[in-house]
């Protein structure tokens, strides 16, 4: 089964600033099991989106840190890196979101 996940960075008002596509075997790492390591991950599945805002982002940016140290396939690495950017940028931009989705986007 191929697993779609977009991690989305948009304002407060739900326009839309940057997308970040989906690498195979993303379901790997980003749906996490561990509630007290990973507390917003561990809340994303394969059926529903995580919607995290930018006051969430130092404790997201914690948990794609813990992940890179956990990770030893180079895409994967890459693809970590660059949600941990989107999720600088969200933090920068106060009231913006960043939302990690299984679904397809338009």
């Amino acid at each position: 089964m191929i697993k779609i996940f977009t991690i989305l960075l948009q304002t407060k008002d739900y326009e839309f600033i940057e997308e970040l596509p989906s690498v195979d075997g993303d379901e790997k790492y980003l749906m996490q099991e561990d509630e007290e390591t990973f507390r917003l991950l561990s809340d994303f599945s394969s059926t529903e989106y995580l919607l995290t805002t930018s006051d969430d982002m130092p404790d997201l940016i914690k948990e794609l840190d813990l992940l890179l140290d956990q990770i030893e396939d180079a895409q994967a690495l890459e693809h970590v890196k660059e949600i941990k950017e989107l999720a600088k940028k969200c933090h920068d931009l106060k009231g913006s979101f960043l939302i990690i989705t299984p679904f397809e986007v338009d």
